[in-house]
C-alpha cells in the first residue's frame, strides 16, 4: 500500500473518530438549547407544532445517540468507515434543518426576545459545530450554510431595518463560520499528518528496536558461525532441565560431549574458512538429530553438546551410533571431499551428577578417554576415566620437574649386524624413575608431548647421546636418537642439533634421528625440508615402526631415507603372515637402496628367518635389553652371541 492511499484512510478513519467523540457533548448541548428555547416561549403560538417540532429534534438526537454507541462498540471500526461517515453525516445534517426550520416556521410569531434568543441560539450552535465538527470540513461547512442561510436571506426580504441588518450579520457570520471551519480541519489535518508521521516513526523504532534486539539476543545466546545456542544459552536452558528433574518432572537427562577428529589438520591444510564450511556442515548434520526436548549447542572450536531427555544406556548407545555414523560420512564443499570423524562422551543425570557443570565435565572426560582409540568412538562415563585422567595430570606435574630432580636417565639397546652380530649402533631410549615407581614411556612420552615438554626433553635426550657419542671407543659405533614431530616443528631444532654435533666433535655419520612415519603427514612441508637439511650434513635418518602407520614410498625414495626399521608386531608374526610383510619390504629395499633394521627379535627362529630374508641389522631381547650408560662401553664393537648378563629394562 502507497504511502499516500495510507495517509488518506488514516485521515477518515481519524476524522471518524474525532466526530463520534465529540458527539456526545454536541447532542447534550442540542437537547439543552432545544428544550430551552421550545418551553421557554411555549405560550407565543403554535403550542402544538412547537413541541411536535421538539418531539422530532429528540428523537433524531436520540438515534444520534444508538448510533454513536453502536461505533463505541464496533470492533472493525476501519473496516466500517464510510458507512458511519455516512450515518452521522446525516444526522447532523438533520439536526442542522431542524434548527433552521424552527426560525422559518415561527418568525412571524416571535415577540422581541424570542427573536433574540433564536437568533444567539441558532449563532452558538454554528460557532460550536465549527469545533465540534472539525473533523470534517465539508460536514461543518454544510451544517454552517443549513443553519445560518436560510433564515438570514429570508430577514434580508424585512420591511424593518434591524431584522435586514441581522440578515446581513447572518450571511456575514456563515462566511465566517465555513472559513472558521475550513481553518480548523486544515489544523486537525496537519495534526492528523503529524501523527501518522509520528507513529510511522514509533513503528520504524520499534522495528529496529525489534532488529536490534533479536541481535543483541543472537549475539548473546547464539554462535555466530553455526547459528545453534551458545555455551551461556546451553547452560540457562540446561539449568532448566536440571530444575524439571529436581521437581520430578522428568526422570533425568543425558549430555553427550562431542568433539571432531582431525578438525585441527583441516584448518592447518585448508584453510580456516574451510574449517568454518566443515563446521557449519556438521552442525546441520547434528541438528537433524533435535526433536522435542533435545537441547544442541556448540560449546567452542570444534566441540559440541547435545543434551536428551533420554536415559536408559541403550538408547544412548544406538543414537550415538546413528551419530557417528552420520558424521563419517563426507563432506563435500566445493567438489572437495573431506571425511571426519567424531568423538563422543556420554554423562547421565542422575546416574553421574545431577550438577550440570559437573556432567559437563566428566561427559569430557569421557570423550577424552575414548580420543583417537578404534573402531569405537563412544565411551559412557565412568570413575576409572576420572582416576585415570587425574593420574595423568600428577604424572604431568611431576615431569615438569624431573630433569631437574635428575629422575630421567638413557639406556640403550644395541642393533647388531645380522650376519656377524657385532653391535653396530644403539637405540637410546628414555626411562624416568619416580621415587621407587617406574613409569613406563608409553605413558610419560604421550603426556610429554600433549603438554611441550616433549621439546626440552628431547634436547636433554640429544645432548646426553652426543655425550656418550664422544666418548665411545669404537668410532664407527653410532647412537640413535628418537624426535618427536612436536620437536621438529620447533625453529631452533637445526641450530641445537649443528651445536652440539660442533660442541662434542661428533663425526655426524654416527647420530641417527629415528622419526615416525606421521612425521611426513603433519601437513607441514618444512618438516621434510629440515629432514633433507640433517641428510646433507650427514646423519642418518630412520623410519620407526614401519608398517604401522601412513608409509608413503614416495617420501622414502625423495628423501633418501638411510634404514627403515620394521615394527616388532611383524616380527612376532614372521612365523605366519609376518614373513612375507618382511620379504617385501626387503625387497623395497634393493630399489629404494635403504638399510632394514628389525626391531623385537626375542628368538633364534626369527633371527634366522630374518637372517634368510637378508635383514641387514637386528634389534631385540634376544641379543641384549637396554643396557646402561656403564655397559654401552664395554659393549661398543663387540659380538653378541647371547644376551648380556648385565642388561636392564
Amino acid at each position: 500500500m502507497s504511502e499516500k492511499r495510507e495517509r488518506q484512510q488514516l485521515y477518515r478513519s481519524e476524522s471518524i473518530k474525532l466526530l463520534y467523540n465529540n458527539a456526545i457533548p454536541g447532542i447534550i448541548i442540542t437537547f439543552i438549547a432545544a428544550t430551552t428555547l421550545t418551553f421557554t416561549f411555549i405560550d407565543n403560538g403554535h403550542r402544538t407544532w412547537k413541541l411536535m417540532w421538539w418531539g422530532v429534534l429528540c428523537a433524531v438526537l436520540a438515534l444520534r445517540l444508538v448510533d454513536t454507541w453502536s461505533w463505541r462498540r464496533c470492533r472493525e471500526k476501519h473496516l466500517r468507515v464510510r458507512a458511519f461517515h455516512l450515518r452521522f453525516s446525516c444526522g447532523c445534517l438533520i439536526t442542522a434543518a431542524l434548527w433552521s426550520s424552527y426560525f422559518c416556521l415561527f418568525e412571524r410569531f416571535f415577540t422581541l426576545e424570542e427573536f433574540t434568543s433564536t437568533v444567539v441560539i441558532l449563532s452558538a450552535m454554528v460557532g460550536g459545530a465549527a469545533n465540534v465538527l472539525s473533523g470534517s470540513v465539508m460536514l461543518a461547512s454544510y451544517y454552517t450554510l443549513i443553519v445560518l442561510m436560510p433564515w438570514s436571506l429570508m430577514l434580508l426580504d424585512s420591511p424593518l431595518d434591524y431584522k435586514r441588518s441581522i440578515g446581513f450579520l447572518g450571511l456575514f457570520f456563515t462566511a465566517t463560520m465555513i472559513f472558521s471551519a475550513i481553518r480548523s480541519a486544515k489544523y486537525i489535518r496537519q495534526a492528523i499528518a503529524l501523527k501518522y508521521k509520528n507513529q510511522r516513526l514509533v513503528d520504524r523504532m520499534e522495528d529496529t528496536i525489534r532488529e536490534r534486539t533479536q541481535k543483541i539476543y543472537e549475539i548473546s545466546y547464539k554462535d555466530a558461525l553455526t547459528g545453534l545456542s551458545n555455551r551461556v544459552a546451553f547452560q540457562n536452558e540446561a539449568d532448566d532441565m536440571v530444575y524439571r528433574y529436581k521437581r520430578g518432572e522428568i526422570p533425568g537427562f543425558s549430555l553427550f560431549f562431542i568433539d571432531l577428529d582431525g578438525f585441527k589438520s583441516i584448518n592447518d591444510a585448508l584453510g580456516h574458512d574451510v574449517g568454518d564450511r566443515v563446521l557449519l556442515s556438521f552442525s546441520n548434520r547434528l541438528a537433524a538429530f533435535q526433536d522435542s526436548g533435545t537441547l544442541i549447542c556448540r560449546w567452542g572450536g570444534d566441540e559440541f553438546i547435545y543434551c536428551t531427555p533420554q536415559t536408559d544406556h541403550a538408547a544412548l548407545r544406538n543414537l550415538a551410533a546413528q551419530m557417528v555414523k552420520s558424521f563419517n560420512q563426507p563432506f563435500y564443499l566445493r567438489e572437495q571431499e573431506i571425511t571426519l570423524s567424531a568423538t563422543i562422551g556420554i554423562a547421565i543425570c542422575p546416574e553421574h551428577s545431577t550438577n550440570l557443570t559437573r556432567l559437563i565435565q566428566i561427559a569430557d572426560i569421557a570423550m577424552y578417554a575414548q580420543k583417537g582409540k578404534q573402531p569405537e568412538r563412544v565411551l559412557f562415563y565412568n570413575h576409572q576415566l576420572e582416576e585415570n585422567l587425574r593420574s595423568k595430570v600428577l604424572l604431568q606435574e611431576a615431569l615438569n620437574n624431573a630433569l631437574a630432580r635428575h629422575e630421567l636417565r638413557l639406556v640403550f639397546q644395541p642393533i647388531v649386524d645380522s650376519r656377524t652380530r657385532e653391535i653396530r649402533s644403539f637405540e637410546a631410549l628414555l626411562r624416568w624413575k619416580r621415587g621407587t615407581q617406574i613409569i613406563d614411556p608409553s605413558v610419560f612420552i604421550p603426556i610429554a608431548e600433549r603438554s611441550g615438554q616433549i621439546v626440552n626433553i628431547g634436547y636433554w635426550v640429544l645432548e646426553e647421546a652426543c655425550k656418550t657419542l664422544a666418548h665411545l671407543p669404537a668410532e664407527e659405533t653410532a647412537i640413535s636418537v628418537n624426535v618427536s614431530v612436536i620437536q621438529f616443528q620447533d625453529q631452533q631444532f637445526l641450530a641445537k642439533v649443528n651445536r652440539l654435533l660442533e660442541t662434542y666433535h661428533i663425526n655426524p655419520a654416527r647420530l641417527h634421528i629415528e622419526v615416525t612415519e606421521s612425521l611426513f603427514h603433519s601437513g607441514q612441508s618444512d618438516l621434510t625440508d629440515k629432514i633433507l637439511w640433517l641428510q646433507r650434513q650427514g646423519i642418518k635418518i630412520s623410519i620407526d615402526d614401519f608398517g604401522t602407520g601412513y608409509s608413503s614410498l614416495s617420501v622414502i625414495q625423495n628423501l633418501n631415507i638411510d634404514f627403515v626399521k620394521i615394527d616388532r608386531s611383524f616380527i612376532h608374526k614372521i612365523e605366519d603372515k609376518g614373513l612375507a610383510i618382511v620379504e617385501a619390504v626387503m625387497n623395497m629395499s634393493h630399489s629404494l637402496n635403504f638399510r632394514i633394521i628389525a626391531e623385537g627379535v626375542e628368538s633364534e627362529e626369527q633371527a634366522q628367518l630374518l637372517r634368510r630374508c637378508g635383514i641387514h641389522y637386528m634389534q631385540g631381547f634376544l641379543f641384549s635389553q637396554p643396557v646402561e650408560m656403564v655397559d654401552v662401553f664395554r659393549l661398543s664393537g663387540s659380538r653378541l652371541l647371547h644376551p648380556a648378563p648385565e642388561s636392564v629394562l
